[in-house]
């Protein structure tokens, strides 16, 4: 009291309307809850890279459904329809839903029931400025609700992306979330929204089938540990070195997915961060995890995947993608596009 000083346990507590960074397909989740650098079919990847939009999402439909810890679900459905050489929009709705809580007053009546879920409207494009190199962009307009409070806020994304021509290797960069309240809970103070730079690679081995994605994200912060998390001011070089290593590894979020043919795919993902934050201090288990598979049955693949954010919970996740072009009948492996 007498000195009173900032002490943050996770960035997640720093900035509102969370559910930005929630995955957006199982897909997603599966792989550490982060893939901004695969381009590929499905609308629901430009959630997190506008730029990944593209002419094989002509018509695509994305549905996700997720079962999240403490009871809250969310979900996220995306449509893509590709305008040729003007472009590729791509439109999605996302919710999530925290639940019913019992209302009490200060002396412990209970009141009746109340409930929190937050919406997002996301609308995307993107622009091909040659045959490797997209650009594009996302506005996307958030409403939230929690008892009788609500607010409105408006966020964006730009993002650039890079393949090679094989499309065995990719690149790509995105800030995400500008933007700002326009209408607060309760008090006249905006508070901020989760603001973040983030890049991504990912490449398909040549011989061998299985490819391997490596995201970094919050760029704009080198250091996303607690304020107690300092070194002596006679470490050594090597614990220097170790401390800086840790915490350019808290940025990472690391992925492979194995790809044996058109039929099937089996992911595998790690969160750094998540499991720094979230793990026990004497038991980590896999905190941090994820894993995940995939079946391409033609004009619909389905997705799941289950996370692990805690010893004690475990989110999973399905998706459903389907292809409603009138012509063209399969969806393409992801091991081909």
């Amino acid at each position: 009291m007498v000195f009173p000083s900032l002490v943050s346990a996770q960035i997640g507590g720093t900035s509102v309307y969370q559910l930005l960074n929630l995955p957006p397909s199982a897909r997603s989740a599966a792989l550490g809850g982060w893939m901004p650098s695969i381009r590929d079919n499905d609308p629901a990847l430009v959630y997190h890279n506008p730029a990944l939009a593209n002419q094989t999402m002509n018509d695509q439909l994305s549905m996700n459904y997720s079962s999240y810890l403490a009871g809250i679900k969310y979900g996220y459905l995306a449509y893509s329809h590709d305008l040729g050489k003007w472009g590729t929009p791509v439109i999605g709705m996302q919710y999530i839903n925290y639940g019913s809580f019992i209302e009490a007053n200060e002396y412990g009546d209970i009141l009746g029931n109340f409930t929190a879920a937050e919406y997002s409207l996301n609308l995307s494009y993107s622009y091909a400025l040659d045959s490797l190199i997209s650009i594009g962009a996302t506005v996307r307009p958030i409403y939230s609700v929690l008892e009788r409070y609500t607010s409105w806020g408006i966020a964006s994304d730009f993002g650039i992306h890079y393949r090679s021509a094989s499309n065995q290797f990719a690149f790509t960069l995105v800030a995400r979330n500008f933007g700002s309240q326009l209408t607060t809970y309760a008090t006249p103070d905006r508070e901020k929204l989760a603001f973040e730079i983030l890049t991504g690679i990912n490449y398909k081995l040549k011989h061998a089938p299985f490819r391997l994605h490596f995201t970094a994200r919050n760029l704009q912060q080198f250091n996303l540990r607690p304020a107690t998390f300092v070194l002596a001011d006679d470490a050594s070089f090597v614990q220097k070195s170790g401390h800086n290593l840790t915490l350019a590894l808290d940025h990472m979020v690391a992925g492979v997915e194995f790809l044996p043919g058109d039929l099937i795919a089996i992911r595998v993902g790690y969160n750094f961060l998540r499991r720094t934050e979230l793990r026990m201090t004497d038991y980590g288990g896999a905190t941090g995890f994820s894993f995940g598979a995939g079946v391409n049955l033609g004009k619909i693949v389905i997705d799941y995947a289950l996370a692990n954010y805690h010893v004690s919970g475990l989110t999973h996740s399905i998706s459903l993608r389907a292809n409603l072009a009138s012509r063209g009948n399969k969806i393409p492996s992801p091991a081909i596009h």
